[in-house]
């Protein structure tokens, strides 16, 4: 899966090219079509998307109609004989005694992980052989990165994402190989059980398993997990019936053999264009480095995700944290900064309540709570306000400093001086620092302008006496203590 402007699932390294051929892939339509698929208007294609970007990079396989295909028209069905699911490993005669053995269970995720790589070792002999041998053998996430690679990634959200991925990985498997793998050896041999095979069945699924296959009902779709990414596409993964039969038909029951998952076309396609899907509309690049190993070049998706929580410290720690609760929001909320749209009315919000203090806790207590959210949705007070924005002026400033020193003009230079002079990785780096630093300065600049305008700005004490009455439009107030006592 490659994006269509700039790559996608991260289906190749710069390391090891893509080895599969187009026999691999017409044996994987072939096998789809015996097991009930529709996959008769498309074709696998190998895609041209780098030359656009001036890598010299494979840029690896995607879907292709090969007849017209209108707008809203199925292009692709896929049922469920032919996914790969946790099911298939709890059925299978070899694995089923192990996969239900260890206490409390395995994640779904780690269930499946486990029966691709039994299915990987067992070759030609599987079931899923045309689907496995389809499969990249290696991949772009910063997962299978080098240190040296790595380096290029200093101070990013991407490194510190990879890094939470990679201590996560090495945690389960050391569970693994001291539990599970020490119990049934002959079951999951260690050549084929290693680390690095664990950690690759694990970058599949994180670059394949798209909604609704993910979490609990995860699963690997193959023929429809070849298409590749657009962000301008409005396509989907669908279940057949929708919601209703996601939870009727999808994972168990209903007809299609217990479901199917299908892709429509989002615009009329002639015979020769590429099916594209979006892998997550609400992305930022730095998610889609950290799962697919790409950044889309043409329509990028800069941003940083902000988690914010209100400090163990403080003193109305408990009533800041009803008021959240009240409000729908997690203890520990996380907030896209865009550098081309205004920061989310909601982070602004949690930014006064993480600064109510002093004379403004008032509107913490009990009678307030559950009109606070809305009433500091505006400005609460000057001091507050100002808060707000040192704070988080100065969280932008510690999150900058943590990159080279390289600036914003200087990162779009590497990208255009010398086409074709950066390799796949060190192109995909520099993108996703330019997102980052693109979406941190945006945000700095937006604060600055309200720090500018503390003073013009309407608090919540003026907006409170305006709708008493007790102010007139230029400020000034109309009580008059004489007007109802005096003859």
């Amino acid at each position: 899966m490659r994006p269509a402007s700039s790559g996608a699932t991260g289906d190749d390294s710069d390391t090891d090219s893509d080895a599969r051929t187009g026999e691999t892939m017409t044996r994987l339509w072939r096998w789809l079509e015996s097991r009930g698929a529709d996959v008769s208007g498309t074709e696998p294609y190998r895609t041209n998307a780098y030359e656009e970007i001036g890598s010299t990079m494979d840029a690896g396989w995607g879907v292709r109609a090969t007849k017209p295909i209108g707008k809203n028209e199925r292009a692709m069905t896929v049922p469920k004989t032919c996914w790969l699911t946790p099911d298939v490993g709890y059925g299978d005669a070899e694995l089923s005694e192990a996969l239900k053995t260890p206490p409390g269970g395995l994640a779904p995720w780690t269930v499946l992980a486990l029966t691709l790589l039994k299915e990987r070792q067992r070759g030609s002999a599987s079931d899923f052989a045309p689907y496995v041998e389809a499969l990249p053998k290696s991949l772009d996430s910063p997962l299978f990165w080098s240190a040296e690679e790595l380096s290029e990634l200093a101070g990013t959200q991407l490194l510190d994402n990879a890094a939470s991925y990679d201590s996560y990985l090495r945690s389960v498997y050391e569970d693994l190989s001291t539990g599970l793998f020490q119990n049934y050896p002959d079951v999951f041999p260690g050549a084929f059980f290693d680390e690095a095979s664990f950690r690759w069945a694990f970058g599949i699924l994180r670059s394949r398993a798209l909604p609704p296959c993910e979490g609990a009902n995860i699963a690997l779709v193959p023929g429809i997990d070849m298409i590749n990414h657009s962000t301008l596409s409005a396509a989907k993964w669908s279940a057949n019936g929708g919601i209703a039969g996601a939870v009727a038909g999808l994972f168990g029951g209903g007809k299609d053999g217990g479901g199917s998952m299908r892709v429509d076309a989002d615009r009329a396609l002639k015979a020769g264009e590429p099916l594209l899907v979006n892998y997550a509309p609400d992305g930022t690049d730095t998610q889609f480095a950290l799962d697919f190993g790409f950044v889309d070049a043409v329509t990028p998706s800069p941003g940083y995700a902000l988690t914010l929580s209100i400090p163990e410290d403080d003193p109305n720690l408990y009533d800041k944290l009803d008021v959240l609760d009240v409000a729908g929001l997690s203890e520990t909320p996380t907030f896209v900064l865009r550098p081309y749209s205004d920061p989310d009315l909601e982070l602004r919000t949690f930014l006064r309540l993480l600064n109510c203090q002093g004379q403004d806790a008032f509107l913490l207590e009990a009678l307030f709570r559950q009109q606070c959210w809305q009433l500091i949705s505006d400005p609460l007070s000057k001091e507050n306000e100002a808060d707000c924005c040192a704070s988080i002026l100065d969280g932008v400033a510690a999150a900058l400093s943590a990159y080279a020193t390289r600036g914003v003009d200087q990162e779009k230079s590497a990208l255009t001086s010398t086409p074709g002079s950066l390799s796949h990785r060190q192109n995909l780096a520099v993108r996703v620092r330019l997102a980052e630093k693109s979406a941190l300065i945006e945000t700095a600049s937006f604060f600055d302008v309200v720090a500018s305008r503390l003073d013009k700005l309407e608090y919540y004490q003026e907006r409170r006496l305006r709708s008493l009455n007790l102010l007139d439009e230029d400020g000034s107030s109309t009580y008059d203590p004489f007007k109802e006592t005096m003859a």
